[in-house]
């Protein structure tokens, strides 16, 4: 996973680190939205991050306009391993928020002003166990393992791809 700290030296780049945060959370929260997460998680609305990242993106005022990355939502549902592989990711991330929080503090964002996905990861990590617990009692083949594995390396994948796309690390197009 792309986690060059140097994404949050600079309102500047944190800028572009939440831009590049929102497209893929969009999409991958908005898979498990249309794919019903709430049937598995009660709490979701409480998890997802987008409302987070657009009342961070409206305090710092970051022009979306760039043409560089595709805000889309998923459409289609997905099955219960892709489900599960994907919220195992989503919920991963919340893992270095700690230390993004103090990378973010010292450019004077908060959880109240232009760092609300921080925080709301850091009340998230709080559920780590419920998610474990999750995969734990889900009764999987191993056909199921594998395609919850893939979900959560396409899930990581998703945030390392964009990532490194507005960072200049990478030439190619989305599919």
């Amino acid at each position: 996973m792309y986690s060059d700290l140097a994404m949050l030296g600079t309102e500047a780049s944190y800028k572009i680190y939440l831009h590049a945060t929102l497209a893929s959370c969009l999409l991958l929260e908005s898979m498990l939205e249309t794919s019903h997460i709430e049937a598995l998680v009660p709490d979701w609305n409480e998890r997802k991050l987008e409302p987070s990242l657009a009342r961070d993106i409206d305090d710092l005022n970051v022009d979306l306009g760039s043409d560089m990355l595709r805000f889309k939502r998923a459409t289609e549902p997905v099955d219960l391993p892709t489900i599960i592989g994907t919220f195992y990711a989503l919920e991963a991330l919340s893992i270095l928020a700690h230390e993004r929080a103090d990378q973010v503090n010292k450019l004077g964002f908060t959880g109240e002003f232009g760092a609300r996905h921080v925080a709301r990861r850091i009340s998230n990590l709080r559920s780590w166990n419920q998610t474990l617990k999750l995969i734990d009692i889900t009764p999987f083949d191993d056909d199921d393992e594998e395609r919850c594995t893939f979900a959560a390396i396409a899930a990581f994948g998703a945030f390392e791809y964009n990532y490194q796309k507005v960072f200049n690390h990478v030439a190619r197009q989305p599919a």
